[in-house]
């Protein structure tokens, strides 16, 4: 069985006559941590929204692993297909509910609303064991709107962890995060991959590229432009 997570092959993007990616290829291993590397506008967010199915690409296609590790195929531009197979993204910018507390934030939308009030407990068991392995902690019953920056970027991790995510997508996790905060959400990220996740952040900050990541990938103008384990770099 391969340890290759997933396999972006020759990915191309292009927006009227701004070319956003051109012919980008990547792999993820199982256990990895991948930086994204690039100026602002280089293309990264671009291609991860193309992996999450937000986008379609022009060109290309998308490989990920199922839960027996063969890789497969995966539908592209439809966020329910990524979902499925096992890809989480969160974004800049949070998709939370301000009004309503942490935990219904963490399950909406994940099953029936009838079957999360019959089965709440099951429900409030499996946030807390995502919690206890994770390190990601948040007050539960607390309207989201209350909570800090820090905490609501935990919320919609956990989000992305409850719905059995195997490959996590951190759009600039830290942009809004003080440093002393960026290093914590990265060490939870490593203890994470210990137990089989996956994990690719896009970035701009050489800093914290260099002292968590295992691998990184540059695009320069859409286009992958090098690749380099971090410890070489």
């Amino acid at each position: 069985m391969s340890d290759i997570v997933l396999r972006l092959n020759g990915l191309s993007k292009q927006f009227g006559t701004v070319i956003a990616n051109r012919n980008v290829s990547l792999t993820l291993k199982r256990g990895e941590v991948l930086a994204l590397l690039g100026e602002n506008g280089a293309g990264k967010t671009t291609l991860m929204n193309m992996l999450f199915g937000h986008y379609l690409p022009d060109a290309g296609s998308i490989e990920v692993a199922g839960p027996d590790g063969t890789l497969r195929p995966l539908t592209l531009g439809h966020p329910q297909a990524a979902l499925s197979a096992g890809v989480g993204m969160v974004h800049q910018h949070f998709t939370l509910a301000e009004n309503i507390n942490a935990l219904d934030n963490i399950t909406l939308g994940s099953e029936p609303l009838f079957s999360l009030r019959r089965n709440r407990k099951a429900a409030q068991a499996k946030v807390a064991a995502i919690v206890a392995t994770s390190g990601l902690a948040a007050p539960m019953t607390t309207p989201v709107g209350r909570l800090s920056v820090g905490e609501r970027q935990r919320v919609e991790i956990l989000k992305a962890l409850y719905r059995d995510a195997r490959i996590l997508v951190l759009d600039e996790p830290t942009a809004v995060l003080t440093p002393q905060e960026a290093d914590t959400l990265f060490a939870n990220i490593k203890a994470m991959t210990q137990d089989g996740l996956s994990v690719i952040f896009i970035s701009h900050k050489l800093r914290e590229v260099l002292a968590f990541s295992d691998r990184i990938a540059v695009l320069r103008h859409g286009e992958k432009v090098g690749e380099i384990p971090a410890d070489q770099a």
